[in-house]
């Protein structure tokens, strides 16, 4: 589905990227819903088993160019928010969740071992 060589969006609704990585990736565009302002200009991507680890050797790999902060290591809060300015990148060494993104009306998300999502700006999680 393609738009004079642009993807189309499909607002609200986790589409497959063909993108030719070792891992499956998936991409969700949702715009402001009146409560979360969500991102209409980035989408929410998901790596599914982009990642094989320890705890340590996610944290060592996410922080070692000095791009990313010291990640949050207690699981996901378990209500909607979102960052206004910044990006946030979500990576699972251990367990699984389900995560709703894009507020109230998103789609829920399964995350298992080595899945990671990274969330735009205004992007509920």
């Amino acid at each position: 589905r393609t738009i004079g060589g642009a993807a189309k969006r499909a607002w609200g609704v986790i589409e497959k990227v063909e993108c030719g990585a070792p891992f499956e990736v998936f991409r969700l565009f949702m715009e402001d819903d009146g409560t979360y302002p969500n991102n209409a200009h980035y989408p929410t991507l998901l790596y599914k088993s982009a990642f094989s680890g320890s705890e340590a050797e996610g944290e060592r790999a996410i922080t070692k160019g000095g791009e990313w902060t010291r990640p949050w290591a207690w699981g996901v809060f378990p209500y909607h928010h979102y960052h206004t300015t910044a990006w946030e990148l979500l990576l699972c060494v251990r367990g699984e969740a389900d995560v709703q993104l894009g507020g109230e009306t998103g789609p829920v998300v399964q995350i298992g071992n080595g899945d990671l999502i990274l969330v735009p700006p205004g992007f509920a999680h």
